[in-house]
């Protein structure tokens, strides 16, 4: 999601990264190597969901494209092919939701034919290879729950859809302590939010009575959506980026940034 960037300073910003565990610590190194300040809070926790959906997939030969909607649905979908000696064909179509979906598939070895311009379902849709899908044999890799626009919106264009739910968003174990600690000590200067429901469990993790300090604080959000998300919470200072802007963002934030 994010890189090394020589030029960033973010001396002395205090970031509460809420990314999940794995996923957090290369933007949380980033920072820090910026001269920044990474607090890991994981708002989620990622796991894999038992493999009972390799039992829906169908004869590969048949699929014309396949979609994966994050990193993790690649990694958990890709081990699972290794674990049953499955080969990937060569002829599937593979739309990647964003860039670092793109990466991630490379790892695998695998030839990524489109990726949006900005990393949303949004725009996923509105790639040209997706319009005309009637009768075409679509697979669909994501986490349980999540958005359904994906799903509905390729159905109502009339493809023959498999969703395959590879892993699971849970709740993380929470320190309180710590939590109470980054509260009463106003430990934070920014929040990063990558999804909706880590933005919900931030809440609930540090619990009633830090509501209004949480509200008060800036958050960072990588989409409209998640702004609008972060608003409807009552967040009152609302920074938006792209995925890839994370670390140029925090630096512009931190230049007009007076810290106490």
């Amino acid at each position: 999601m994010t890189t090394y960037t020589n030029n960033i300073s973010l001396t002395g910003l205090r970031v509460l990264n809420t990314r999940p565990a794995e996923q957090g610590r290369l933007l949380s190194n980033a920072i820090t190597h910026a001269g920044g300040i990474a607090l890991a809070c994981p708002a989620l926790a990622i796991a894999p969901t038992k493999p009972d959906w390799f039992n829906l997939l169908p004869s590969l030969d048949s699929v014309k494209q396949a979609i994966f909607t994050s990193a993790n649905a690649v990694t958990y979908a890709f081990n699972i092919f290794k674990h049953n000696n499955l080969l990937w064909p060569l002829h599937i179509q593979v739309t990647a939701v964003g860039k670092s979906t793109a990466r991630q598939l490379a790892q695998y070895g695998i030839t990524v034919t489109n990726v949006p311009t900005q990393a949303d379902s949004e725009h996923l849709l509105a790639l040209p290879s997706l319009q005309h899908v009637k009768q075409e044999l679509i697979l669909l890799f994501k986490g349980e729950g999540g958005r359904l626009l994906i799903p509905s919106v390729l159905a109502a264009r009339g493809a023959e859809l498999i969703e395959l739910c590879v892993y699971q968003r849970i709740k993380p174990q929470i320190n309180h302590e710590q939590l109470q600690a980054w509260w009463h000590n106003k430990a934070v200067d920014i929040i990063l939010f990558t999804s909706y429901e880590a933005m919900q469990n931030i809440f609930t993790m540090f619990g009633e009575s830090a509501h209004s300090w949480l509200r008060n604080l800036p958050c960072l959000v990588i989409s409209q959506r998640l702004a609008d998300a972060a608003s409807s919470l009552g967040m009152q200072k609302i920074i938006r980026c792209s995925p890839e802007t994370i670390l140029d963002t925090l630096d512009q934030f931190n230049k007009g940034f007076t810290h106490e």
